[in-house]
């Protein structure tokens, strides 16, 4: 057996559900809390980690221009999961704040560039305890290894580093805009069944830095947002994955839809309108439509047969006089990791164009 094997057996170990795909590692075992309202999240606390609670994620993608005019998009996230609550493991060998055996939490990272040519994406692993991974709310860091997002409590001003086999980016985020509560104060609702999360976003960032692919260095700017979630029971035994959107209208508008899908078809919708005059609209299932339309940009999933992922879509909100067709930068976008999915930037026209984000899981 290989050092690699060892190793990737002993991650494993606590990421037994991961490789099922997302339905699994979302659907929280037994022991774990769900979430009541009201929340009242604050800040910057709930910037910092929840382990009490199953899974969460501090997730930032980025919308960019090169010197040359070119389009990139960028994304960084961290991922908390925790292991079974009732498994019996051996003790720790060392206090609860150092390296223990038993440790409960998991840690995972996704870095990944894009651009119309190439999707490049990076993962890593870290096993709770260990200082190799964690994120304080308090004079704000969340870091794995050498990639780090940290900065101001507050959220205003953040730098986001990430270094991969072929690319490696070194950005500055300045807010200028709210941070945006979704749901019910943050409390938002993901099935018919009553899954649910804590959800907010910064999605007012503006962006400037540098992106090296290869050996080119690329100075950029641009747009980016942050998700930031937590929960015990996201999906349920019924749901498959989802298809999410975020998109920049302009520097003031912004709109987050979601749509999880159903094993029967019936479908779960919800979303997000920020408007120009700081109006945050919460979105109801009946008033979203979120339509897959059958193009030539379809990806074969690897290692499946006769799948694949759509990557124009038509978004519909009539309340909002909203209607646009969503289009993948790169329709090979497709993070290929411990936990396969697709994550792209988007551009989209209609009622309103803009650009921003498209993750689909669960395919």
């Amino acid at each position: 057996m290989t050092l690699r094997m060892v190793i990737i057996i002993f991650f494993l170990g606590g990421l037994h559900s991961f490789s099922f795909g997302f339905s699994n590692i979302l659907t929280s075992p037994e022991g774990y809390p769900n979430l009541k309202k009201p929340l009242n999240i604050q800040f910057p606390l709930d910037h910092g980690s929840h382990e009490k609670f199953f899974s969460e994620w501090w997730y930032i993608t980025g919308n960019l221009i090169d010197q040359k005019g070119s389009t990139l998009g960028i994304q960084w996230t961290l991922f908390r999961n925790a292991r079974d609550s009732t498994e019996n493991l051996p003790k720790g060998l060392g206090k609860a704040d150092s390296f223990s055996w038993d440790n409960k939490q998991i840690w995972m990272a996704h870095a990944a560039v894009t651009s119309e040519r190439i999707h490049l994406f990076e993962e890593k692993l870290a096993r709770g305890g260990s200082g190799q991974a964690g994120v304080k709310g308090n004079a704000f860091s969340a870091w794995i290894d050498d990639w780090s997002f940290s900065g101001a409590m507050d959220w205003s001003d953040l730098k986001v580093r990430a270094k991969g086999k072929n690319f490696e980016y070194s950005l500055n985020l300045e807010a200028n805009g709210p941070i945006v509560l979704h749901g019910d104060h943050g409390y938002s609702e993901k099935t018919r069944e009553g899954h649910n999360s804590a959800y907010y976003s910064q999605p007012f960032f503006k962006v400037n830095g540098k992106v090296i692919i290869g050996n080119e260095t690329l100075l950029v700017n641009g747009s980016a947002w942050i998700d930031r979630e937590w929960s015990s029971s996201i999906l349920g035994p019924n749901q498959e994955g989802w298809d999410w959107f975020s998109l920049h209208l302009s520097d003031k508008e912004k709109l987050m839809l979601f749509r999880v899908r159903n094993k029967d078809s019936n479908h779960f919708h919800s979303g997000t309108m920020m408007t120009a005059d700081n109006q945050v609209i919460h979105l109801k299932h009946d008033q979203i439509k979120i339509t897959p339309l059958s193009d030539k940009n379809h990806q074969e999933e690897p290692g499946s047969q006769n799948s694949s992922i759509p990557t124009s879509w038509r978004l519909e909100i009539d309340s909002q006089d909203f209607e646009v067709i969503v289009k993948a930068i790169n329709p090979n976008s497709y993070n290929d990791g411990l936990i396969p999915y697709w994550e792209g930037p988007i551009n989209f026209f209609g009622s309103h164009e803009g650009v921003g984000y498209l993750e689909m899981t669960g395919y």
